[in-house]
């Protein structure tokens, strides 16, 4: 993309074309540098859940996106205040993008991670917040997998 535009029309006609865009950012420490805030899928809706995948899939995945949408606004303050200004819930937040980043984002070409383990790394990474701030997520899951960090 001509100096990273994912406006310009040859990604932003692709993206139809594919039905989704992976996008890819230098701003991102990791391997493989992928921003899941810019990245979309119009597909995934009809691939997941009961008898496809886990019936939590969608909810998880919208619930980790609103997180890191959340720590990217926290972050922001932090460069603004400083990260001592920040409340509790708002350095959980900061946590949670580094957990996020090294945990469930990263993955060496020569991992061979199912989906089944990328499931339990995001439950393990959303746990770092605290119950309350996972209101997209049913009481049942969350019962069965938030333990909530210390």
């Amino acid at each position: 993309m001509p100096a990273g535009d994912i406006t310009h029309p040859v990604p932003d006609l692709t993206g139809y074309i594919t039905e989704g865009q992976i996008v890819l950012s230098a701003d991102i420490p990791v391997h493989p540098p992928i921003d899941p805030l810019a990245s979309l899928s119009r597909l995934m809706r009809g691939g997941v859940g009961v008898g496809r995948t886990r019936p939590e899939h969608m909810d998880l995945a919208a619930q980790t996106l609103a997180a890191l949408a959340r720590a990217r606004q926290a972050g922001a303050l932090a460069e603004l205040v400083g990260a001592g200004a920040l409340s509790a819930t708002d350095r959980r937040y900061l946590d949670l993008t580094r957990a996020f980043m090294r945990d469930l984002l990263s993955q060496p070409g020569d991992e061979a991670r199912t989906l089944g383990q990328t499931f339990e790394r995001a439950w393990r990474v959303l746990s770092i917040l605290p119950r309350r701030e996972l209101s997209m997520l049913d009481a049942d899951a969350l019962d069965a997998h938030h333990e909530e960090a210390g």
